[in-house]
């Protein structure tokens, strides 16, 4: 398990070490880091304080980006803020608010139209198993939700077993993840949060980075750090939100914070 933070001098001294050269980037994810983890995603708001802190961070480091499973436009509409970059659909997507620019990945496009049928065969079935489960198309990606289903936990072993076979069975072309309480759908394409993060460090030179997450998916950013760590490219700093759901989510980063309601105390620590 990464080193659990609690505001110790060292700690802080140490992350200011690690992002003192510049240029810097700040990456956070969405649901379950910034803002709570919501029975709907169209319930979902930022945490207090959270959305000023943002502004500020544009000011300090050189890169804001929010990277996240949802689509990059629903992001945005989200966290409210049109000069960060948003990462959307798990690394299919950027989007630039403020330039008006949004790519999609092009190798996923052709999947589209698989991903399509996929839902429309398993959709009907697995609701009628679970009623509650919603199924989320994010076109080049989709989520099916079980937290609002009888038994969650068990809904999502069901269901990630049912689509995994399907989506095997059919030769789609996608796979299959988990996530907390909900499965993913998506291209089975070398793109992923970790290479999107990459690729956005590259781009614009970025010598430091902390990537800020709570789910599976944000192990692949966390990951990602850490090569270009070793290659010399930038220095990272992998930063846990502490769950029951994704517990090795914290197992592989660097530093822990026990629970969301940190995060807030967090941002201004980074910003001090």
């Amino acid at each position: 398990m990464g080193e659990l933070f609690l505001h110790l001098d060292s700690q802080t001294k140490w992350i200011h070490e690690v992002l003192s050269q510049r240029p810097r980037g700040l990456f956070t994810d969405i649901d379950g880091t910034i803002s709570r983890i919501a029975p709907t995603p169209e319930a979902a708001a930022l945490l207090d304080g959270v959305a000023p802190l943002l502004r500020q961070a544009e000011a300090t480091f050189d890169i804001v980006a929010a990277v996240t499973g949802r689509a990059a436009r629903d992001a945005a509409a989200l966290v409210g803020d049109d000069h960060i970059l948003y990462i959307g659909n798990h690394g299919f997507e950027l989007y630039q608010p403020e330039l008006g620019k949004r790519v999609l990945a092009p190798a996923a496009l052709p999947l589209v139209a698989a991903l399509e049928s996929v839902l429309d065969e398993i959709g009907p079935p697995l609701q009628e198993r679970w009623p509650g489960l919603r199924v989320e198309p994010k076109g080049v990606t989709a989520s099916i939700h079980l937290r609002a289903t009888s038994d969650p936990a068990t809904a999502l072993e069901d269901v990630y077993r049912s689509v995994l076979e399907h989506v095997a069975r059919a030769s789609t072309g996608l796979r299959v993840t988990r996530g907390r309480m909900m499965v993913e759908i998506r291209p089975d394409l070398a793109v992923d949060k970790g290479t999107a993060v990459s690729e956005v460090i590259r781009e614009h030179g970025l010598r430091s980075a902390l990537y800020l997450g709570d789910d599976r998916t944000d192990l692949d950013a966390f990951r990602a750090l850490r090569q270009l760590a070793e290659e010399g490219t930038c220095q990272g700093l992998s930063v846990a939100v502490q769950n029951d759901e994704a517990v090795e989510v914290a197992a592989d980063a660097d530093l822990v914070l026990p629970s969301i309601e940190d995060v807030p105390d967090f941002l201004r620590l980074l910003l001090t």
